[in-house]
């Protein structure tokens, strides 16, 4: 016996009408953010407040866009290239030196968040998106 099998659909567009495609995306990179929260140095708040989600290059994107987010990110002590003039590009100061994270608020707080909450989040982040395409049963 011999089974052919087609598609009618392109692959693409049949795992975009199953996961939601651009609801789900979203729904998932803010599903992301709520999750790493406990993660980002937050000694005032404003990092974890100035965020924005949404979808970037058909993709769900978490963007922190405070200033200094990329530094906080990367965890290293930056120092600008030129001192005393404002606004004046930084770079990492030498020797390299690791970036202390108060952790009065938040302290699970480190650079890199979003791998720290995938460590310890990925099935939740997970099981939440299942939730989502099998419509929260």
């Amino acid at each position: 016996m011999r089974l052919d099998f087609r598609w009618n659909h392109r692959e693409e567009d049949i795992l975009n009408r199953v996961t939601g495609g651009e609801r789900g995306k979203l729904f998932l990179a803010n599903e992301a953010k709520r999750l790493m929260d406990p993660y980002v140095p937050a000694l005032n708040m404003g990092l974890a407040r100035n965020v924005k989600v949404s979808i970037e290059n058909g993709q769900g994107s978490v963007h922190y866009q405070s200033p200094y987010a990329r530094y906080q990110y990367h965890g290293k002590v930056m120092v600008s290239k030129r001192p005393g003039v404002r606004g004046a590009a930084k770079i990492v100061k030498q020797p390299e030196q690791d970036l202390t994270y108060t952790k009065f608020r938040h302290p699970l707080a480190t650079s890199k968040w979003d791998k720290a909450m995938l460590s310890a989040h990925k099935d939740d982040l997970v099981r939440a998106m299942q939730n989502y395409v099998e419509g929260g049963r």
